[in-house]
Protein backbone atom coordinates (compact mmCIF):
# COMPACT_ATOMS: atom_id res chain seq x y z
CA UNK A 1 0.00 0.00 0.00
CA UNK A 2 1.35 3.53 -0.73
CA UNK A 3 1.73 6.13 1.48
CA UNK A 4 -1.41 7.90 -0.71
CA UNK A 5 -3.56 5.36 -0.46
CA UNK A 6 -2.89 4.63 3.34
CA UNK A 7 -3.59 8.50 3.91
CA UNK A 8 -6.77 7.95 2.10
CA UNK A 9 -7.96 5.01 4.33
CA UNK A 10 -7.30 6.63 7.58
CA UNK A 11 -9.31 9.86 6.49
CA UNK A 12 -12.23 7.64 4.96
CA UNK A 13 -12.04 5.72 8.79
CA UNK A 14 -12.15 9.04 10.38
CA UNK A 15 -14.73 10.27 7.87
CA UNK A 16 -17.06 6.95 9.08
CA UNK A 17 -16.45 7.30 12.10
CA UNK A 18 -17.82 11.02 12.29
CA UNK A 19 -20.78 9.61 10.42
CA UNK A 20 -23.24 11.41 7.54
CA UNK A 21 -20.17 10.30 5.08
CA UNK A 22 -22.14 12.13 1.83
CA UNK A 23 -22.14 15.51 4.22
CA UNK A 24 -18.34 15.01 5.06
CA UNK A 25 -17.43 14.37 1.65
CA UNK A 26 -19.52 17.13 0.36
CA UNK A 27 -17.44 19.61 2.98
CA UNK A 28 -13.98 17.57 2.14
CA UNK A 29 -14.50 18.40 -1.50
CA UNK A 30 -15.57 22.52 -0.26
CA UNK A 31 -12.42 23.09 2.06
CA UNK A 32 -10.03 21.00 -0.89
CA UNK A 33 -11.53 23.03 -3.63
CA UNK A 34 -10.51 26.51 -1.38
CA UNK A 35 -7.27 24.94 0.04
CA UNK A 36 -5.72 22.99 -2.81
CA UNK A 37 -3.63 20.83 -0.35
CA UNK A 38 -5.38 17.47 0.34
CA UNK A 39 -3.12 17.26 3.92
CA UNK A 40 -4.42 20.26 4.98
CA UNK A 41 -7.68 19.80 3.93
CA UNK A 42 -8.09 16.72 6.11
CA UNK A 43 -6.65 18.25 8.95
CA UNK A 44 -9.19 21.14 8.31
CA UNK A 45 -11.92 18.95 7.68
CA UNK A 46 -11.33 17.05 11.30
CA UNK A 47 -11.09 20.67 13.02
CA UNK A 48 -14.99 21.26 11.41
CA UNK A 49 -16.32 18.06 12.31
CA UNK A 50 -15.01 18.20 15.90
CA UNK A 51 -16.37 22.18 16.09
CA UNK A 52 -19.06 20.99 15.20
CA UNK A 53 -19.66 18.29 17.71
CA UNK A 54 -18.99 20.67 20.25
CA UNK A 55 -21.28 23.14 19.18
CA UNK A 56 -24.31 20.65 17.94
CA UNK A 57 -26.53 21.80 20.58
CA UNK A 58 -25.65 25.64 18.54
CA UNK A 59 -27.52 23.52 15.63
CA UNK A 60 -30.79 25.18 14.83
CA UNK A 61 -31.98 23.31 11.44
CA UNK A 62 -32.74 26.94 10.16
CA UNK A 63 -30.12 25.73 7.23
CA UNK A 64 -29.53 22.10 6.11
CA UNK A 65 -26.59 20.56 8.26
CA UNK A 66 -24.12 20.62 4.85
CA UNK A 67 -24.80 24.76 5.34
CA UNK A 68 -24.01 24.71 8.90
CA UNK A 69 -21.09 22.30 8.18
CA UNK A 70 -19.48 24.50 5.17
CA UNK A 71 -19.86 28.06 7.79
CA UNK A 72 -17.83 25.75 10.13
CA UNK A 73 -14.94 25.02 7.90
CA UNK A 74 -15.08 28.30 6.56
CA UNK A 75 -14.17 29.85 10.35
CA UNK A 76 -11.37 26.92 10.78
CA UNK A 77 -10.09 27.94 7.51
CA UNK A 78 -10.34 31.37 8.28
CA UNK A 79 -8.56 30.81 11.61
CA UNK A 80 -6.22 28.27 10.45
CA UNK A 81 -4.59 30.96 7.91
CA UNK A 82 -4.89 33.96 10.77
CA UNK A 83 -2.71 31.64 12.91
CA UNK A 84 -0.43 30.83 10.02
CA UNK A 85 0.16 34.53 9.14
CA UNK A 86 1.73 34.98 12.53
CA UNK A 87 3.58 32.12 12.51
CA UNK A 88 7.46 32.95 10.65
CA UNK A 89 7.66 31.10 7.57
CA UNK A 90 9.30 27.47 7.37
CA UNK A 91 11.03 26.69 3.94
CA UNK A 92 9.94 23.47 2.55
CA UNK A 93 12.08 20.52 1.45
CA UNK A 94 13.01 21.34 -1.81
CA UNK A 95 13.32 17.32 -3.46
CA UNK A 96 9.39 16.97 -2.15
CA UNK A 97 7.88 20.47 -3.88
CA UNK A 98 9.83 19.05 -6.61
CA UNK A 99 9.16 14.98 -7.08
CA UNK A 100 6.32 14.18 -9.21
CA UNK A 101 5.05 10.68 -10.55
CA UNK A 102 4.54 10.83 -14.38
CA UNK A 103 1.66 9.12 -14.26
CA UNK A 104 -0.25 10.71 -11.62
CA UNK A 105 -0.14 14.09 -13.55
CA UNK A 106 -1.31 14.88 -17.31
CA UNK A 107 -1.00 18.16 -19.20
CA UNK A 108 -5.03 18.81 -18.78
CA UNK A 109 -4.83 17.96 -14.61
CA UNK A 110 -1.69 19.97 -14.21
CA UNK A 111 -3.31 22.74 -16.07
CA UNK A 112 -6.10 22.89 -14.73
CA UNK A 113 -4.58 22.41 -11.13
CA UNK A 114 -2.84 25.45 -11.90
CA UNK A 115 -6.20 27.30 -12.87
CA UNK A 116 -7.59 26.40 -9.54
CA UNK A 117 -5.03 26.93 -7.89
CA UNK A 118 -4.33 31.13 -9.63
CA UNK A 119 -8.23 31.35 -9.11
CA UNK A 120 -8.34 30.46 -5.74
CA UNK A 121 -5.48 32.85 -4.97
CA UNK A 122 -8.32 35.18 -6.12
CA UNK A 123 -10.75 34.63 -4.36
CA UNK A 124 -9.11 34.52 -1.04
CA UNK A 125 -8.34 38.51 -1.77
CA UNK A 126 -11.73 39.06 -1.86
CA UNK A 127 -13.38 40.70 0.95
CA UNK A 128 -14.29 38.87 3.82
CA UNK A 129 -17.91 38.53 3.15
CA UNK A 130 -18.04 38.14 -0.72
CA UNK A 131 -15.55 35.60 -0.50
CA UNK A 132 -17.70 33.98 1.88
CA UNK A 133 -20.34 33.99 -0.53
CA UNK A 134 -18.95 33.13 -3.98
CA UNK A 135 -17.15 30.25 -1.98
CA UNK A 136 -20.31 28.65 -0.79
CA UNK A 137 -22.28 29.70 -3.55
CA UNK A 138 -19.99 28.74 -6.62
CA UNK A 139 -17.04 26.49 -4.99
CA UNK A 140 -19.32 24.63 -2.88
CA UNK A 141 -22.53 24.86 -4.85
CA UNK A 142 -24.81 26.17 -2.44
CA UNK A 143 -28.30 27.67 -2.62
CA UNK A 144 -29.05 31.76 -2.31
CA UNK A 145 -31.53 30.24 0.58
CA UNK A 146 -28.12 28.03 2.27
CA UNK A 147 -26.14 30.44 2.10
CA UNK A 148 -28.09 33.23 3.53
CA UNK A 149 -28.86 30.33 6.64
CA UNK A 150 -25.62 29.16 6.90
CA UNK A 151 -23.99 33.19 7.23
CA UNK A 152 -26.90 34.92 8.59
CA UNK A 153 -27.55 37.31 6.23
CA UNK A 154 -30.79 37.71 3.84
CA UNK A 155 -31.29 35.94 0.46
CA UNK A 156 -31.57 39.15 -1.67
CA UNK A 157 -27.90 40.43 0.84
CA UNK A 158 -26.42 36.67 -0.50
CA UNK A 159 -27.30 37.33 -4.22
CA UNK A 160 -25.56 41.01 -3.85
CA UNK A 161 -22.52 40.00 -2.03
CA UNK A 162 -21.91 37.31 -4.70
CA UNK A 163 -22.81 39.52 -7.61
CA UNK A 164 -19.98 41.70 -5.94
CA UNK A 165 -17.74 39.15 -5.25
CA UNK A 166 -17.67 37.76 -8.87
CA UNK A 167 -17.01 41.59 -10.12
CA UNK A 168 -14.42 41.70 -7.92
CA UNK A 169 -13.22 38.82 -8.63
CA UNK A 170 -13.41 39.72 -12.75
CA UNK A 171 -11.48 42.57 -12.14
CA UNK A 172 -9.01 40.91 -10.25
CA UNK A 173 -7.93 38.26 -12.72
CA UNK A 174 -8.29 40.64 -15.78
CA UNK A 175 -5.79 42.96 -13.87
CA UNK A 176 -3.22 40.00 -13.00
CA UNK A 177 -4.23 37.47 -15.54
CA UNK A 178 -3.55 36.91 -19.20
CA UNK A 179 -6.57 34.93 -19.89
CA UNK A 180 -6.72 32.94 -23.36
CA UNK A 181 -9.00 30.06 -24.25
CA UNK A 182 -7.72 29.41 -27.34
CA UNK A 183 -3.92 28.73 -25.57
CA UNK A 184 -3.10 25.41 -24.73
CA UNK A 185 -2.24 27.50 -21.25
CA UNK A 186 -5.62 29.06 -20.83
CA UNK A 187 -3.81 31.28 -17.42
CA UNK A 188 -0.65 33.15 -17.31
CA UNK A 189 0.55 36.03 -14.61
CA UNK A 190 1.00 39.56 -16.57
CA UNK A 191 4.58 40.55 -16.46
CA UNK A 192 5.87 44.16 -15.59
Amino acid sequence: MTKKQARKQVVAERRHKAGGTGEVEFVHAFVLKLIGDPSLADDLVQETLLRAHKSEAGFKGDASRTSWLCAIALNVMRDHFRATARRPKQVSDLKTLLVLRSDEVLEDDFLQREMDSCIRQYVLRLPERQRDVVALHDIAGLTHREVSSALGISQSNSRILLHRGRAALKLLLEENCVLCFDDSIPCQPKVG
